[in-house]
């Protein structure tokens, strides 16, 4: 009797498609976000602390989860599985980028950016360039992460309308979510976004191991299967298969190439100059950085970033094996796409309870990235185009008085709402790109290069000015935006039909989305250093203020 009121107790009516156990843990996870906020909301005492959350209060363990979820989303969640089910394991080489970019980070960014001690990475482009230079990067960086932050709230919510079989609409979900994040970042400040990372970390990690166990699980053979049907299907391969090609000439062989989804050598190039970017030119990183005790517990946080992320991308790419051994044995309906059969397995085979944790790890995974972008994007706000363009003040925002420091606070909390309002607009409207993890990296693609580029000629370049990065910058971005969205403008490809033919126009409405960022990095860092040497130095150039000047000034 009492077993049968148990079963009778845990399957009574579906909320939106969701047990209401399912729909209690979200909602309890949800709260909790805000609880933190509201917390940090009362300790907030300066402009300063919500920015930066005081320097030096973070340890390098819990800096080192906090910038683990800082910079991984829910796309991840999705588009690993789904990526490694319809391509294999080539896509999780990208984790020999935190291997390759190891000195680089340690030994140039990290001490460079604390030798600064900005609050601002772009503050460092007019101490080397102008201030033309730095609000054209600051742009840059906002339109990255309005477009990221869209991205980022719309995937964990197509997640929640797949599973819910479209009961719970992708509108009502983004608001809701969105709502949330936007909440507790404008209330808590950099503090509620560092702690709440860290929770999210962990969430995020929770889920995944009863993800892991629940498809293995369901696949009749075990483990051992999953790694023979990996075998046997090609999918642990690390070279991708290019199509064969009859006859051609060199832009056939290249043209295929660059219109595979995904190789090896592009997947590796794209994610390690993705996360070199992250680390040099975005806000997101940079602001951890300097909330540090020292350069060494930034280099260990780090190291606790490379490695978690690491387990974190193999384990998702093991469920996409996971579910090709599943599906040996069962069909799949007609229509579901890559993006899709981890969602599709999750709304159909996934236990009550552990729906609902899964869910809220994929919304961990998204919102803990989506709060340090908006934290971010909130402080370049205030810093680079508050500060410096309307009030003039060139000075640090640690000096302000009480008075304006508490001004500034409340502006700040309303330029972080503004921005959420934004993010819930575009999220809510956002037309598909392609699968998610390419409508992703369309996203990233556009605008990163250029922005890392930037850098590149301001901090290892003595011959680089003003006017000839601002050209480069504006050549970069159009390049990189024009590799991103081609395939999307018709119009577009009829005029370059006409003027360069017919294969032009089928290699970049075809090409990988792993190609714009390198696009765009080379012919900002190409375009920017002959602007430099063809064009005389502007009269706002100040002397070479490179990387190896910063260090030795500060030495």
């Amino acid at each position: 009797m009492t077993g049968l009121l148990s079963k009778s107790f845990f399957t009574l009516g579906l909320i939106g498609g969701l047990h209401w156990v399912d729909i209690l843990i979200i909602a309890a996870y949800l709260s909790l976000l805000v609880g933190i906020g509201a917390y940090f909301s009362a300790k907030q005492s300066s402009v300063e602390e919500f920015m930066r959350g005081g320097a030096g209060k973070f340890g390098w363990l819990a800096l080192g989860f906090s910038l683990m979820a800082a910079l991984n989303s829910g796309g991840d969640y999705v588009q690993t599985p789904a990526v490694v089910y319809g391509i294999g394991m080539v896509f999780s080489m990208g984790f020999l980028s935190w291997v390759i970019l190891y000195p680089y980070i340690t030994r140039v960014t990290v001490p460079f950016y604390r030798k600064l001690n900005i609050y601002s990475a772009y503050e460092y482009l007019e101490k080397r360039f102008d201030l033309t230079v730095r609000i054209i990067a600051a742009s840059i960086f906002i339109m990255w992460r309005v477009g990221w932050m869209s991205m980022a709230i719309y995937v964990p919510c197509l997640a929640v309308n797949v599973i819910t079989g479209n009961q719970l609409s992708i509108g009502f979900m983004v608001l809701c979510a969105g709502t949330v994040v936007t909440l507790y970042t404008m209330l808590g400040g950099m503090k509620a976004v560092f702690w709440t990372d860290v929770a999210q970390f962990f969430i995020m990690f929770g889920g995944l191991g009863f993800t892991l166990y629940t498809v293995v699980s369901g696949v009749p053979g075990g483990l051992r299967e999953v790694i023979e049907v990996a075998a046997a299907t090609g999918k642990i391969s690390l070279i991708a298969q290019t199509p064969a090609l009859d006859g051609g000439g060199w832009w056939d062989a290249f043209s295929t190439y660059m219109t595979t989804e995904v190789t090896l050598f592009a997947i590796v190039l794209a994610v390690t100059l993705s996360r070199a970017t992250a680390f040099t030119a975005d806000q997101v990183a940079i602001q951890r950085f300097q909330s540090s005790g020292s350069i060494k517990e930034s280099r260990q946080s780090y190291i606790i970033n490379a490695v978690s992320d690491t387990v974190w991308m193999f384990v998702l790419a093991f469920v996409g094996l996971a579910l090709i051994a599943y599906y040996q044995h069962h069909a799949l309906p007609e229509g579901i796409r890559n993006d899709q059969v981890f969602l599709h397995f999750i709304r159909n085979h996934f236990p009550i309870g552990i729906t609902g944790l899964v869910i809220s790890a994929i919304f961990a995974a998204s919102l803990s990235s989506i709060d340090a972008a908006l934290n971010s994007s909130t402080s370049i706000i205030m810093v680079d185009f508050y500060n410096r363009l309307l009030k003039k003040r060139r000075g640090s925002i640690g000096n302000l008085d009480e008075s304006e420091s508490n001004r500034q606070l409340w502006l700040s909390r309303i330029v972080n709402l503004s921005l959420g309002l934004l993010m819930i607009l575009i999220g809510s409207n956002l037309e598909q790109l392609g699968e998610i993890y390419q409508a992703a990296n369309k996203i990233l693609g556009a605008f990163f290069g250029p922005l890392f580029g930037i850098f590149v000629l301001g901090m290892f370049s003595r011959r680089a000015n003003s006017i000839g990065v601002v050209i480069g910058s504006l050549l970069g971005l159009l390049s990189s935006c024009f590799a991103s969205f081609f395939s999307e403008l018709p119009w577009l490809q009829h005029i370059c039909g006409q003027w360069f033919g017919p294969k032009f126009v089928h290699l970049f409405a075809n090409i990988s989305w792993l190609w714009p960022s390198p696009i765009g990095i080379t012919v900002t860092l190409v375009a920017g250093y002959l602007a430099s040497r063809l064009v005389a130095r502007s009269s706002g150039d100040q002397s070479p203020l490179t990387f190896r000047e910063v260090m030795r000034q500060t030495a």
